[in-house]
């Protein structure tokens, strides 16, 4: 996990140190952050939420190698079926993986129920993971400076370093 001090600084930590769904609004700073943990050797899935969640449901099959672990083609958007999926999510050899979603509030919109059990599951999740070090993270990008998503995984999602204040939202 994180045990010696020059991890505290890298570029993960701040974006687990509170829990592991980060909240951005800035495309700038979600792509950049991106393109920051792949440096630091992680294997970044994205999933353009554009189209809604039956598109998002299908990208998310892909990276989950969904047909590969079920023998089904794609998810359901059932989020049982979700978590145990994230059970056995399929880590690189690094095992540090980031899941970034672009436009999240397209999913919030047509569902919001929904939109925040993904979040919950991939809170849950990530805690798990990090108890044989490994390390998940989601960057949640959403055109709503407003948005919050509370408990999940018990606990709240939180704005990256950059947006904290809600006046960098606006």
């Amino acid at each position: 996990m994180f045990s010696d001090a020059l991890n505290l600084n890298g570029v993960d930590w701040p974006l687990l140190q509170n829990g592991a769904v980060n909240l951005f609004k800035n495309l700038t700073y979600f792509v950049d952050t991106q393109t920051d943990l792949k440096t630091a050797g992680y294997e970044v899935g994205y999933v353009d939420c554009h189209s809604g969640i039956k598109a998002f449901c299908a990208q998310l099959s892909d990276i989950l190698n969904w047909s590969e672990q079920f023998g089904y083609d794609e998810w359901s958007g059932n989020l049982d079926a979700l978590d145990d999926a994230f059970c056995t999510y399929p880590f690189s050899e690094s095992g540090k993986s980031v899941l970034a979603f672009e436009a999240f509030d397209q999913i919030v919109n047509e569902d919001a129920y929904f939109a925040s059990g993904i979040l919950d599951v991939i809170e849950r999740s990530s805690r798990n993971h990090l108890l044989f070090s490994r390390r998940l993270i989601a960057l949640v990008q959403t055109n709503d400076p407003g948005y919050s998503c509370e408990n999940i995984g018990g606990r709240s999602a939180n704005w990256n370093p950059k947006e904290w204040f809600q006046a960098d939202r606006f």
